[in-house]
């Protein structure tokens, strides 16, 4: 397989920096270039590569600075781009409404722009070295509870829809549902139900709507994002299956009953088979689409990686 160099845009955050570190591995002749803005949002702690120097690179570079983001293209022969940047902070912590416009929308359709100045002689018309560069857009599942995050995502679809159909640009889109796993904030939903039992606390959800999220563990995304890179079709949207569907409070009962009430499971572990039920994937079918990793196991793996983060003894040995 040939080399790439790979831009990766938003690769200090959570779903980021698990696919950087799955790509490095995984290819050994692939060149990835990370960007990030190192908002509240990032984990700059979860990328050390000093095996992979040689193929690694960071720049603090804001997606909603077009020059910077031109200068990369001169800087390097970038041949394809994966985009996971997005400002998904609530309102309070982003402290202006009108970034989630700027990153979401303006702030995409500048890395759109600079990849197209660089891969195409003209309208439908790739320069012969890039006729196989692709940017792969990364987008949640929006048919959440309205947000300003998801309005400004839904803007940002139909902006890239109209750029590919007005330039001809190789865009491939892959829309998950929520994702959990290692390396994510303590502010997210699952590493903080975790950290309640970590601090032998009665795991509890505030945020007790009835909405359900489809569930997927991030190892699986990246085998799903590598495998819609290399085999989508230009302009095709992949909705990726998910392993487990569930209402906060029921995930939250879950990991009480798994890792808190019963040790671990090792006893009258919760069956549903309404938690456990695979989405069907919609779209078209290839290898590498259909989850591998079991909920309840994503759960084990994630588990672990934040009692040996957390140095929490009375987990380590059980």
């Amino acid at each position: 397989m040939s080399g790439k160099t790979i831009l990766v845009t938003g690769g200090h955050g959570f779903i980021g920096s698990n696919f950087i570190h799955y790509y490095l591995n995984k290819y050994p002749d692939y060149q990835i270039v990370n960007i990030d803005y190192n908002t509240e949002a990032a984990s700059p702690e979860n990328i050390s590569c000093p095996q992979q120097k040689a193929r690694y690179s960071f720049y603090r570079i804001d997606i909603r600075n077009a020059y910077a983001i031109s200068h990369l293209f001169e800087r390097y022969d970038i041949t394809d781009i994966i985009h996971f940047a997005a400002e998904t902070r609530n309102t309070d912590s982003v402290g202006e409404i009108r970034l989630y416009e700027q990153t979401n929308v303006l702030g995409k359709l500048n890395v759109l722009q600079a990849a197209q100045q660089a891969w195409m002689t003209s309208n439908n018309q790739p320069k012969p070295q890039y006729v196989n560069s692709r940017f792969h857009q990364i987008a949640l599942d929006d048919r959440t509870m309205p947000s300003l995050y998801t309005d400004s995502k839904r803007r940002a679809d139909a902006a890239v829809r109209a750029f590919q159909t007005s330039t001809g640009l190789n865009i491939v889109t892959t829309v998950s549902p929520e994702i959990f796993g290692p390396m994510q904030k303590e502010t997210g939903l699952v590493p903080a139900l975790i950290q309640q039992i970590l601090n032998g606390e009665s795991v509890s959800e505030k945020r007790t709507h009835s909405h359900k999220h489809n569930w997927l563990f991030v190892r699986d995304l990246c085998e799903a994002i590598d495998a819609v890179f290399h085999l989508g079709e230009p302009g095709e949207r992949y909705e990726l299956a998910s392993t487990a569907r569930m209402s906060n409070v029921e995930l939250a009962s879950i990991l009480q009953d798994y890792f808190l009430g019963n040790k671990l499971g090792r006893t009258n572990k919760k069956e549903d088979p309404s938690f456990f039920s695979q989405k069907p994937t919609s779209g078209a079918q290839f290898p590498g689409l259909t989850p591998t990793t079991s909920f309840e196991k994503g759960l084990r793996i994630t588990f672990d990686w934040y009692v040996t983060k957390n140095k929490s003894q009375a987990f380590l040995n059980l």
